[in-house]
């Protein structure tokens, strides 16, 4: 062939390519336009009270009682659903912090779902039993923040409080299972109460997932669920997952082994050690506090904050490493330990089934290609979640309900709405406010809580509260929660999103007895050294993908520990994070020109399998889901599950 004829080719196929490359992207078009899209709206606080007493106001001015003037939230809220983008809103007059990314929800993205194609069901209503609930649990995790993980499996464990007056055993030390039976009282949490559901009279669906989520496998709730995540991996072995403990060992020195925490990440190591919070150092605990918290004041770390560093051992620790964290930067970890671990990769990859040639994964179907994913798949997570934030919920965060409960607590409720005030009291009532003790009510957990406040000044300007009714939540973090609303959590849908990348890369059918570095369970010991946990009896059945599920709580729920978030926070953002993974993938697979199939269990026990056979068309692409109990689900029907009962499908001329 000549030069002339050479180059002509190329220009010709070069012209092919660019054109099958256009198909493709419009077939990605394609697909994401198929997907079912439902619009779902808040709970309807923000219009039913006038006060916002339980909505996202935090740096608008607020008056002593810590409210909103309608007319500021109005304009917020305005600006938030019709972007104006130079942002006209009136700020607290001592505000130093911004609200972050309030306007990210509206920008569009060239891969993976839209912002708007994915939601989350509306977040439980003031008084309902299921917010009740959640309020007990974030106030019970403040509680135990300074008790070792190991510690808070074992019932006996003393958590730093006494049994009240009226108590049979009035004076005795308290202990993790005299937590676990108030937290049963609650008619949420106990498997024979009778909740107040979200329209009533009877569970949608996905409240009853919700609920039964909490539960152990007994269908209980227990010390073995106490603080646990919703998936199967979640609640077994220690709590803590390994992933946030072990390392890889060194190829610089042999005699360092993954119990010594370093993971090698090229060529320098990461420490899983984290900084040590000083213990006992709570904050937001006075009124003063706390209003000036939500006007926006900006407090800074004091010397003394921070006394070392150590693996993760207490909820305290674990606070802390969501507070700095990178979001993605655990499940860069956990891959980074998986890839140093002879990886099994997902048998669908072409990469496996050309085992024993000569080509491996990197590129494709390798560490580079997982590594970059993860972080990309990141930041379609938070866009989609500050939309359910900003534009769609705008719930206030857990710190602002203890003080809402404080007030009406204390007849110091300000101009609050009425209908909040007798939603508040009947929450009061359920968590036996005004009660020693009393045998159907978790009353010892106020009483505790009002303890750990006692040394505040704790009065509003206009109005006193009383030490023994101080129910504000002890922070972990000087600024309390971030400056965004707590539903959805970016943690969780970053969580969800990239553990779903994981799973899907990896063999499903991995487990953590088989070619990896661990020889069993481990946790920290007294003297900081990672030992043997105790119980080992689950390690051998775990699977790394199980392992992965009890990672993304681990973060999660870390931020409840925190006491930025409420269990439902996590729960629904973590299948939204999910969808925004699958999506995703989908839609890579139209870039491949040979055979792919990716297989994971998602966050709910189905099984998911993404496939394509690389003609580059939708048609060419395919999700099947086997549901936990071996049904079949059509994969719009899965897309949908936790927010079709909420909402209305937006109709498409698109496809």
């Amino acid at each position: 062939m000549n030069k002339s004829t050479d180059s002509k080719h190329y220009l010709s196929a070069t012209e092919q390519r660019r054109q099958e490359a256009y198909s493709r992207r419009i077939e990605m078009a394609k697909l994401a336009a198929r997907r079912p899209v439902v619009a779902v709206p808040s709970n309807g606080e923000d219009d039913k009270m006038t006060s916002q007493p339980m909505n996202f106001t935090k740096g608008l001015p607020h008056d002593a009682y810590g409210l909103a003037a309608r007319a500021d939230y109005q304009s917020f809220r305005d600006a938030l659903v019709e972007p104006k983008y130079d942002f006209p809103v009136p700020t607290a007059p001592q505000s130093q912090r911004r609200w972050e990314s309030p306007l990210a929800g509206h920008y569009f993205t060239g891969l993976g779902p839209d912002p708007d194609a994915v939601a989350m069901a509306p977040a439980p209503r003031l008084g309902s039993s299921e917010l009740c609930a959640e309020m007990a649990m974030v106030y019970a995790m403040a509680l135990t923040r300074d008790i070792p993980f190991a510690d808070l499996q074992d019932p006996a464990t003393e958590i730093g409080f006494t049994l009240p007056a009226g108590h049979p055993n009035a004076g005795a030390p308290a202990t993790v299972q005299h937590l676990v039976d108030e937290l049963c009282k609650l008619s949420w949490i106990n498997p024979n109460g009778n909740p107040i559901w979200f329209f009533g009279d009877a569970p949608t669906e996905h409240e009853q997932r919700r609920r039964e989520a909490n539960w152990d496998e007994k269908r209980t709730f227990s010390v073995k669920s106490l603080f646990r995540g919703s998936t199967e991996g979640a609640k077994r072995g220690p709590i803590v997952s390994q992933f946030m403990l072990l390392g890889t060992g060194s190829r610089q020195d042999e005699t360092r082994t993954p119990e010594d925490g370093y993971i090698e990440d090229g060529a320098q190591s990461i420490d899983q050690r984290v900084d040590l919070a000083a213990e006992g150092l709570d904050f937001m605990r006075s009124w003063t506090d706390w209003l000036a918290i939500q006007r926006g004041a900006r407090p800074a770390t004091e010397e003394g904050d921070f006394v070392g560093t150590r693996f993760i051992k207490t909820p305290r620790d674990m606070a802390t490493y969501v507070h700095f964290d990178q979001l993605y930067q655990a499940y860069l970890s956990a891959c980074l330990i998986l890839l140093g671990n002879s990886p099994k990769m997902d048998p669908g990859f072409p990469i496996e089934s050309r085992r024993g040639h000569n080509s491996e994964g990197f590129a494709t179907f390798g560490g580079p290609h997982i590594l970059s994913i993860m972080p990309e798949v990141a930041s379609r997570a938070l866009r989609a979640v500050r939309r359910q934030k900003f534009q769609v919920h705008r719930r206030a965060r857990p710190e602002v309900l203890a003080a809402r409960l404080t007030q009406v607590a204390n007849n110091a409720a300000g101009s609050m709405d009425q209908m909040a005030k007798a939603k508040l009291h009947a929450m009061l009532k359920e968590l036996g406010h005004g009660s020693k003790y009393h045998p159907q009510k978790p009353a010892m957990l106020l009483t505790w809580i009002a303890e750990m406040n006692a040394a505040e000044d704790h009065d509003i300007e206009c109005d006193t509260i009383k030490a023994e009714y101080t129910y504000l939540l002890p922070m972990a973090f000087r600024e309390g929660s971030p400056m965004h609303a707590a539903y959805g959590a970016g943690h969780a849908t970053v969580a969800g999103a990239c553990v779903t990348i994981l799973k899907a890369f990896f063999d499903p059918d991995w487990k953590l007895s088989e070619g990896t570095s661990m020889d069993g369970f481990v946790v920290p010991d007294a003297e900081g050294n990672l030992v043997a946990a105790a119980d080992q009896a689950d390690f051998a059945r775990t699977t790394v993908a199980q392992e992965l599920d009890k990672l993304a709580a681990n973060i999660s729920i870390g931020r409840n520990m925190a006491g930025v978030h409420y269990y439902t926070d996590y729960y629904d953002s973590l299948r939204m994070g999910e969808r925004i993974a699958v999506g995703m993938l989908e839609e890579q697979l139209l870039g491949y020109t040979e055979c792919v199939s990716m297989t994971l269990t998602g966050f709910d026990g189905e099984i998911i399998v993404l496939s394509t056979n690389g003609d580059g068309l939708v048609s060419g692409v395919t999700v099947t889901i086997e549901d936990k109990d071996g049904t079949q689900m059509p994969y719009e029907e899965w897309w949908v599950r936790n927010i079709a009962e909420f909402g209305e499908e937006v109709t498409s001329s698109l496809v």
